[in-house]
């Protein structure tokens, strides 16, 4: 039931002609899983306190990853047949976390954009309490649900078979799990360019008042990662309609998947560059410290507006502090 895109023993044609890309690709996944894990431990021991959509965002990459890393945990990479039970599994989590890492991402913005509009207006949003409910939430619920269904169709579909080029993937007549994932990961992507948009005009309107906090610094941050993601889809797609005959596609997808992998090393590298959490690990600067690493002390300019009202940044909430 299970077999591999290839359809030759893989012990010679992944490991010869696919071994360096393949090699890439867990490197990559291994990297990104790495570097999620060091940033929320760092930022756990920060000065500097996260509000929690930057913490579901930076767990969902941990979650990307490791899914993406089973058949390499359980030394099954190069196997020409990964155990079934892992195989499902797998394919079901693949299905599920580019929505949950995508919904985690407009949470994100989501949250930027609270900031933004509350220190614009000195008010409290409306609701804003149970959006951020339901921005914690949400994502796991639609992970949840999509793991559920991609696991339910490959229980009940004849002869399910799964290819296991890079990971275990389900390939079936039925492309239901595949369309559910790409329409809903198109759909959030452009959530979050139309509310990058709608925060960028509001800089551009309240530059003067908006410029002395942290907000462009992260603003660039979260366009910069937004722009990354869209031209990796864009390339993914090229490579997607460009594979021509058979040993090319699975170059391509192979080449596609590296893509994808380049993803959560991208967001470590962008939301793990933060100050504070780069010195979390400066062990030899602590002794010259003026304050207490673990202390709330912050090198900012006046606020504009009174600090009981104003969000510097969604990474920061002064509220807590």
């Amino acid at each position: 039931m299970v077999q591999t895109l290839t359809d030759v023993d893989p012990s010679n044609e992944v490991v010869e002609g696919f071994g360096p890309l393949l090699n890439a690709f867990n490197v990559l996944q291994l990297l990104g899983l790495i570097g999620s894990v060091l940033c929320l431990i760092s930022a756990r021991f920060s000065s500097v306190p996260r509000q929690a959509p930057w913490w579901s965002f930076m767990f969902s990459w941990v979650v990307f990853c490791t899914s993406y890393l089973l058949l390499f945990f359980a030394g099954q990479a190069y196997d020409s047949e990964p155990d079934l039970p892992l195989c499902v599994l797998q394919s079901s989590l693949t299905y599920a976390v580019s929505p949950l890492a995508c919904a985690t991402a407009l949470g994100l913005v989501i949250q930027l954009w609270f900031n933004v509009k509350k220190t614009l207006s000195g008010q409290t949003i409306r609701g804003e309490r149970y959006w951020r409910i339901v921005l914690l939430i949400m994502p796991y619920v639609i992970f949840i649900a999509l793991i559920l269904e991609s696991t339910v169709i490959s229980l009940t579909i004849p002869d399910a078979k799964f290819s296991s080029v890079s990971y275990c993937s389900l390939e079936t007549h039925t492309h239901a799990p595949g369309q559910v994932t790409s329409a809903l990961v198109v759909i959030l992507a452009i959530s979050i360019v139309v509310l990058n948009i709608t925060i960028a005009l509001h800089f551009r309107k309240h530059w003067s008042m908006l410029r002395s906090g942290n907000f462009a610094s992260m603003f660039a941050r979260v366009s910069a990662f937004t722009l990354f993601g869209l031209v990796a889809v864009i390339i993914a797609v090229l490579f997607f309609t460009s594979a021509g005959s058979s040993h090319g596609s699975d170059t391509a997808l192979l080449e596609l998947d590296i893509i994808l992998a380049i993803i959560p090393v991208a967001a470590v590298l962008i939301f793990g560059s933060h100050k504070d959490l780069l010195e979390v690990w400066m062990f030899w600067r602590k002794r010259n410290k003026k304050f207490p690493f673990t202390s709330t002390h912050r090198e900012e300019p006046p606020p504009l507006v009174p600090a009981t009202e104003l969000h510097v940044e969604y990474v920061i909430d002064i509220e807590h502090t």
